[in-house]
């Protein structure tokens, strides 16, 4: 079911004006910030490379390596059981990760503006009231129409349980620091149920718990699901070599040490996916920014010829015809000159280590004797 509000707002001629002025400065903000973006995005550091670096460590020695960058590929094993108290009796997993749905009230809106003779303006938003399942319920208090739209506090939260303790082969893992997260979705027929979990409904993936049922939920009523790493898994982790354990690699004072389920190929190859989506995220989102920004710098002018409606709509698409292309152009200007510059950065770098080695060799030799 759903529920439609509409309201309507009237702007002057003066407001719009003065809305559209305001609109100035942060547009300018706007188009500044894109390029940190767009610079930022473009130095950001490839993980994969990074992997693909490592040294491959002997996986049933964890000995000879000391203070390297390594890889290493095994079994990840755990001496302790692991479960969740409210759900889950403690099991052989690595990682647990408990997440919860609400069927609950969930808000939209959308909106449109029609121009008048004379610069002002009338407003039209509808706002949508439906019943959905949601990870993050919103309280009436903040809906446009809260009435009659009340929904129940999450009283499950959605959680990660880790393991205290694991090791990768012979390897100890610094198990505290890694981003490890769960990969294979548990079925309630793969877990013993404990607490909670008892009262549930088992329903496809998902333990169900409310007064309605699976295919008729009521407001309130919850799903759960479970995801996990099991103990005896392959994986590839990625980190430092120190005293018999993997621990953070420190790169440009971020301290990294990954897991990844299967071989050493399957996770450079899922690193090499995951910053190709970072860097088109950050592009685009830079381009954004850089459109919306010239967008609001040259909105006043279509806000004055809206005292003819045909000439503020006229304006307003010969605006966006300019703009867009022009957004790409910068855009891509920007990305091609940030990556030239941080190669150069990079490149520089290593022939000052290049130089100041040899420097170091230099100095340390002894002068031969005559």
């Amino acid at each position: 079911m759903a529920d439609h509000f509409t309201e309507t707002t009237h702007s002057s001629f003066g407001q719009n004006i003065i809305r559209s002025l305001l609109g100035i400065p942060v547009g300018i903000l706007l188009f500044i910030a894109s390029f940190a973006v767009l610079w930022l995005t473009e130095g950001r550091t490839d993980w994969a490379k990074i992997a693909a670096d490592t040294q491959v460590a002997t996986p049933d020695r964890a000995a000879g390596f000391e203070g390297r960058a390594v890889s290493v590929t095994g079994v990840i094993t755990s001496t302790e059981l692991l479960g969740d108290p409210e759900f889950v009796a403690p099991g052989p997993f690595i990682a647990l990760r408990r997440d919860v749905e609400q069927f609950a009230w969930v808000e939209s809106q959308s909106g449109r503006t029609s121009n008048q003779t004379g610069g002002s303006s009338n407003t039209q938003t509808t706002y949508t009231y439906r019943t959905d399942w949601t990870a993050n319920p919103r309280p009436a208090s903040e809906f446009r129409v809260p009435a009659n739209h009340d929904n129940v506090p999450l009283g499950v939260p959605s959680t990660r349980f880790v393991a205290p303790r694991a090791a990768v082969a012979s390897w100890n893992l610094d198990i505290a620091n890694v981003q490890l997260e769960p990969d294979t979705v548990l079925p309630p027929t793969a877990i013993l149920r404990t607490g909670r979990a008892l009262e549930a409904v088992p329903t496809g993936n998902h333990l169900f718990l409310g007064t309605g049922t699976p295919d008729a939920p009521h407001l309130g009523d919850v799903r759960v699901r479970f995801t996990a790493l099991r103990n005896g898994t392959v994986v590839t982790t990625f980190g430092q070599a120190r005293a018999g354990s993997i621990k953070p690699l420190n790169i440009d004072g971020t301290s990294w040490l990954r897991v990844f389920s299967g071989e050493r190929p399957q996770a450079i190859q899922a690193l090499a996916a995951e910053n190709t989506a970072v860097g088109w995220i950050g592009r685009i989102v830079g381009f954004l920014m850089m459109w919306i920004g010239m967008l609001l710098f040259l909105g006043p002018v279509s806000t004055f010829l809206n005292v003819l409606p045909f000439l503020g709509s006229a304006s307003r698409f010969v605006t966006m015809l300019v703009t867009l292309p022009l957004a790409i152009l910068l855009t891509g200007v920007t990305v091609v000159v940030a990556m030239v510059a941080h190669s150069l950065v990079a490149l520089v770098a290593s022939v000052l280590v290049l130089i100041v080695g040899l420097l170091v060799l230099g100095r340390g030799r002894k002068p031969a004797t005559a």
